[in-house]
Order: C-alpha cells, then structure tokens, then sequence
C-alpha cells in the first residue's frame, strides 16, 4: 500500500515532532508515494520561502476554522490514495476519510488552552471535532494520551494503535562545551519556558530546597512559551539558578554530561523527550507524579506533585543527596526501561500499520 503524508508541520515545528516526523517519512521510504507541505509537494528550498508557505498554510488553516470566505474559493485537499497526518492540525484542509491516519501527540490544546498562545484552541477543536466525525485510524504517542484521546471523542474509530516516539540518533554524540556562570553541581531542567513546563514553581522550590546555600544551582534551558515573563524574572532574583538562554548542541550535550539530576515537573506534556534524553545521560530524573512523564521514565523516576512547592523541594533534595549505590541502581533500571524506545522496533510498527492497511 502507498500513502500520502501531510507534514506541513514541518514549515513552522521545530519541535520533537519534527523529528518524529522525519524518521517515519524515512522508514516508510517507498510506501510513501508523495509529501505535503501545505499545498506544496515539496519542501520550500529556502528559509525565505519556507516562511512564506508556512504563512499562507496558516492562513489557510484560519481561513477554514473560521469559515471565511476564502476556504470556499480553495477546493479541499483530497489526494486518491490515503493520507497520513503527522499532526491532527492538518485535517481541516483535507476531506479527511476513515481510511486515513490521523497521529496524535496529545490532546492539551482542548484539556489545558491556558498553556497555549491565545486561538491554538479554537484551532484543534475544528480538528478534533472532523476526526471526531469521520473516524480514522488514530495514532497515538503515549498510552496517556490515547486514554485521554478516548475519553473526549469516544472508541469507535477505524483503529486505535500507540506507537512510542523512539530515541534520536546521535543524541550523545558530538562536541560539548562549557556554559558559562554553571559551576560543578547543578540540577538541569530543558524544556520551554513557561507556565506548562512549571518553571517557575520549580524555581521555587529550589529557593525553599535551600541547596543554593550548599553550592548547588538550578540550569533551566528552554525557548519561550506563555508564561515565560514570570519564570526569567524569578529566576533573576533567586541566587544559584541560571538561565543560559539559547544554548547550542554543543553546550546542551555539556550541561546533559555534567548535570547531576534532572528535572521535569511538567503540568502538561505530549510526549516528554527530554527525559529521555537524560535517560541516555544517566541522570537520575525528578518527574511530575501521575503523568505521562512516569510512563515514558518507568520506576526508576523520583516523583513530585508538580502542584506542590514543598514536594518538589523535596524531591530536589533527594536528587542532589542521593548515594552513589541508588544512583547506579536508578540509572540501571531506567536503562532498562529505555529499551521500550528502541528505534528499530518502533518504526517497524509504522512498516507495518502501513502494510496492514493495505
């Protein structure tokens, strides 16, 4: 069976999507019979027009959530083979059909829209609501996230099948290079910065865990999101966190080597790369109780009430005091658990979706 994909996400994401989003189009190689950016079949060759097609994929996208009348002038996308959608958003352009796959990372934009710029709601309701309708085969990233999936829009889909995000090549690899003002023992966290990441509670935490009083410090490494205003300026005002601010490959790698511990106290996450990444570090990792953020890090992860300042104070506490037999131990274990990550078999599952369709 051949397919078409849709991965306009690719003009504006650069997120672990992205990423996702290159490895299955690779390992699916001849079943994929074209690629879809917006309403281009080829990636824009310069950044300049890559802006441009993002914009008007956007514009176009609005267009058709509103109802404007634009989107009747523009026929729909209705390719004669299926399509592949590698991110829900893409739907509203297309007459999506039950034979068509639909992945999705989570449902946050409907549960959590305060954690999203202003409209990204309205935006994924549409979605959410077509694919509600028509009923394709879904594709989730995470058991959490079909569940949730589910709970909102029901089971009688044409399929329901989780298949994980797998570990990036070359994550370890490469040059590291020092990050100023960092000293020898600190505790990491990467992510966006902003209210859904919790920063800024973690922040907190750290001023109340009383560790920058035994020579530790806090690195928070991580774009801009909503929310971020009031982590940054916390941040300058607590002794011993850093925020680097753009960091590149180079002192990402330094900072995930030289950490001690971890941590993620997300109050919202689709997937939870980055503590995989510190998995493949050997850092022991500090993440929100209950979340999807346990699924992906196993028994191995230290866990806090992200809601609470004094439990995460607590669990920093425990990271930074933690002996050098549980380290191991935890390290061991969480190795273990990586292996549900593996590359090969993950993406096999995408051969094999495809084939079975066919």
């Amino acid at each position: 069976m051949s397919i078409d994909v849709d991965f306009s996400l690719a003009l504006n994401d650069r997120t672990g999507k992205l990423f996702l989003g290159k490895d299955i189009i690779s390992t699916l190689g001849g079943q994929v019979s074209r690629v879809r950016y917006g309403r281009w079949h080829e990636f824009p060759h310069s950044d300049l027009m890559r802006r441009v097609v993002g914009r008007l994929t956007h514009k176009e996208t609005l267009a058709r959530v509103y109802r404007s009348p634009f989107a009747a002038v523009l026929p729909v996308i209705r390719d004669p083979r299926p399509t592949l959608h590698l991110d829900p958003l893409s739907v509203v352009r297309h007459r999506l059909e039950p034979r068509d796959i639909v992945l999705c990372h989570d449902v946050g934009p409907i549960t959590h829209p305060q954690y999203f710029a202003p409209g990204v709601d309205d935006l994924y309701l549409r979605a959410y609501d077509q694919i509600r309708r028509v009923k394709p085969h879904m594709v989730f990233v995470s058991k959490t996230s079909q569940q949730e999936f589910h709970r909102l829009y029901g089971c009688d889909f044409a399929s329901s099948k989780v298949i994980y995000i797998p570990t990036r090549l070359g994550v370890k690899d490469g040059e590291a290079k020092a990050v100023d003002g960092v000293g020898a023992r600190f505790l990491l966290t990467v992510g966006s910065v902003g209210d859904r990441k919790n920063q800024a509670r973690c922040i907190e935490a750290f001023a109340a865990s009383r560790l920058a009083q035994q020579g530790w410090q806090y690195v928070v490494v991580g774009g801009r999101e909503p929310g971020a205003d009031t982590a940054i300026n916390l941040a300058r005002q607590t002794p011993g966190v850093v925020l680097p601010g753009y960091t590149t490959d180079e002192q990402l790698r330094w900072l995930y080597r030289n950490a001690f511990g971890f941590v993620l106290m997300s109050l919202l996450e689709g997937f939870g790369m980055p503590v995989i990444e510190a998995i493949e570090h050997d850092l022991p990792c500090l993440v929100s109780r209950s979340s999807i953020l346990t699924e992906v890090g196993g028994d191995a992860m230290l866990d806090a009430d992200p809601l609470e300042l004094e439990s995460i104070a607590m669990g920093m506490q425990a990271l930074a005091a933690m002996p050098a037999d549980e380290r191991q131990r935890r390290i061991d274990q969480a190795r273990r658990h990586l292996q549900i990550f593996a590359r090969e078999p993950i993406l096999a599952c995408w051969r094999e979706l495809i084939e079975r369709m066919g």
